[in-house]
């Protein structure tokens, strides 16, 4: 027989008549059943609270900021004050010791800087110094000038004390310049200062020509075309073809050993060259062989 349902429609019992999933399987005591926008459950019936979604991170700095200096420090509550109370210190030092000391800030300063200025200033007040002393010692002999000598002590030693913690002061409140640092020359400015120096050195070679051929005595004086002398002349390179020794042929000008000689012997046979196209020819060099350097070759 069947039994009669109960009012109200049947229940369903813990386990069974479960609906089942979307496989079409039957849910089990504590699965979990998923629909389409449906929060999970738990065993226990109660809901899964959402995760919250993480704030988005901040994104880095872009790549055109620059990053604090690493020698930048916060500006401390007493850095200032330290600085005044070093001077301060420093400055109180002619004053207690009346003048006797008053040299002792400036040696740390000439210690501290390496400038001869400063080691100048040190001296100023080591002899101020041993005045001092020398005139304390005359007035207190009890001589005929200790009067004069006593009141020139007094004053050495108000203007040691005074001035010199002014001075003092004054002095350490200076920073010396920190050296900036070079930055590397580009290739722009590199072609500019090399363009610069070849058009300057042309422009010697110039003049240096013009004194030779107008003021012959003036270019032998000045030693114009003569690399292989001592002189201080610039003449921007020139090369006297006549006179210099074979070394030079070659160092210079950049003959070969054997071109050079044979330069030498045609210049022994003729005694001098007039031009270039006469170097070509006697020493029976090739036609175009000099004319990369003719702009260096003078004939004195």
């Amino acid at each position: 027989m069947t039994q009669p349902s109960p009012p109200g429609g049947s229940q369903a019992q813990p386990g069974r008549g479960q609906p089942p999933d979307a496989s079409g399987q039957p849910l089990t005591p504590g699965a979990q059943h998923l629909t389409p926008g449906a929060q999970h459950l738990t065993a226990s019936g109660q809901h899964l609270t959402p995760r919250k979604k993480r704030a988005p991170r901040k994104k880095p700095a872009a790549a055109g900021a620059q990053p604090a200096a690493a020698g930048t420090q916060p500006a401390a509550a007493g850095g200032s004050g330290t600085g005044l109370a070093a001077r301060l210190a420093w400055a109180s030092v002619p004053v207690w010791s009346i003048g006797f000391l008053s040299f002792t800030p400036f040696l740390r300063l000439a210690i501290a800087r390496r400038g001869m200025k400063d080691w100048a200033v040190f001296m100023v007040y080591i002899v101020a110094v041993v005045v001092e002393i020398a005139l304390l010692s005359i007035a207190g002999q009890g001589s005929g000038g200790q009067n004069g000598a006593g009141a020139a002590a007094g004053g050495l030693v108000i203007l040691l004390m005074g001035g010199g913690a002014v001075h003092t002061y004054a002095a350490f409140g200076k920073r010396p310049a920190r050296a900036v640092a070079s930055r590397p020359d580009t290739s722009e400015q590199l072609n500019r200062e090399a363009l610069a120096t070849a058009r300057g050195r042309m422009e010697r070679r110039r003049e240096a020509r013009e004194i030779v051929s107008k003021n012959p005595i003036l270019g032998r004086e000045l030693r114009i075309g003569r690399p292989d002398l001592a002189r201080e002349y610039d003449d921007g390179g020139l090369v006297d073809v006549n006179l210099v020794p074979g070394e030079i042929l070659q160092s210079q000008l950049g003959l070969s050993p054997d071109e050079a000689a044979a330069v030498l012997a045609a210049r022994g046979k003729l005694g001098s060259f007039s031009s270039a196209n006469e170097v070509t020819t006697y020493a029976e060099l090739p036609p175009n062989r000099l004319d990369a350097v003719r702009d260096w070759m003078i004939f004195g």
